[in-house]
């Protein structure tokens, strides 16, 4: 197993909240420099979490011959930029969701990565946790018969005006941030990349999407809803309906480490809470990275296209009220 020094770039809630934390459960992680726009913030997380060397600027941590892999944990705007120095001087890298503004900067990233041989997961760290992986075994075995509709849903309250979130410059938006999950998981549970899209958006008096909502349409006429916005009741979970049972998952897409999971299984209006272990996603998404790294492989590059894609075909169907095929934004 390879041992990976990290450099983060910046100082961001969630690399404080989870990730960071995560970096110290894993042996072959080490979270070795940072670098943030406000030094002092960069200074506090440093301390707080082992006394990692604070550099001085971005550019630093990307050039820095002593990191093997870049955690980018700042806004979707700078994703690409910084992508892609980390791709170039041979950096693997764990970038934050949405990994780009648009498709084509996705596809940018993708062909490079390839070329380099470098490893890029984008983080979508619920799709390693017990309980997704059990929805999607019970789907895959054919546990719930044939499966027609999910229906997945991620939305919160309103943020505070100036939250980067809701930065039109940053890339903010209720897709690149909450809906990106809903997309993601649908394409995971059901082991494949949707077909079309039919999408709605609403910007209220935002400079950004703050309601959004998708019908995501795969084989076999399988379909699923995705609902997330900005302006919601805190929602966050997932049904399964099938021909012979459901699967209802709460808090499927961000759950505490130390949460045990809410998972139920209905057949015929029976319901059955699966026991299921408590975990940390951020950790066991490090190890999934620890593990690419080892393979050498790029196993990733071809799905976070495939998200990307789907990504796009939502934002054309939102803007010009129609349904999208994928393969259009592919073409």
């Amino acid at each position: 197993m390879p041992h990976l020094r990290f450099g983060v770039l910046g100082a961001a809630k969630i690399a404080r909240k989870y990730t960071l934390a995560a970096m110290q459960m894993v042996p072959g992680v080490e979270f070795a420099a940072i670098a943030a726009r406000d030094p002092a913030r960069a200074e506090e997380v440093a301390t707080e979490f082992g006394g990692a060397a604070v550099l001085a600027d971005y550019e630093e941590v990307i050039a820095s011959p002593d990191l093997d892999a870049v955690y980018i944990p700042l806004p979707n705007a700078l994703h690409h930029e910084w992508t892609v120095r980390a791709i170039e001087a041979g950096k693997h890298v764990l970038v934050e969701k949405s990994l780009a503004a648009d498709y084509l900067q996705c596809r940018d990233i993708v062909d490079r990565a390839r070329a380099r041989g470098t490893v890029i997961v984008e983080n979508f760290m619920c799709e390693r946790h017990p309980q997704n992986v059990e929805a999607r075994r019970l789907i895959a075995d054919g546990e719930l018969g044939d499966v027609h509709s999910l229906e997945l849903s991620f939305g919160f309250p309103p943020f505070p005006r100036e939250d980067q979130r809701n930065s039109a410059e940053l890339s903010g938006g209720a897709l690149n941030d909450a809906g990106a999950y809903c997309l993601d998981m649908a394409a995971y549970y059901l082991g494949e990349s949707p077909r079309e899209v039919t999408a709605i958006s609403t910007r209220q008096d935002y400079d950004v999407d703050v309601i959004g909502a998708a019908m995501l349409t795969f084989s076999e006429g399988r379909v699923a809803h995705a609902g997330y916005g900005f302006t919601y009741d805190y929602r966050n979970d997932v049904r399964i309906w099938g021909s012979t049972g459901q699967v209802v998952i709460d808090r499927s897409f961000s759950i505490p480490p130390d949460r045990e999971p809410s998972v139920t299984l209905i057949r015929n209006t029976v319901a059955e809470r699966l026991p299921l272990p408590s975990a940390d996603q951020f950790q066991l998404q490090l190890e999934h990275f620890l593990r690419l790294v080892e393979m050498g492989g790029d196993s990733e590059l071809d799905k976070i296209a495939a998200h990307a894609a789907t990504m796009e075909a939502v934002r054309v169907s939102a803007a010009e009220g129609r349904t999208v095929p994928i393969a259009e934004v592919v073409g």
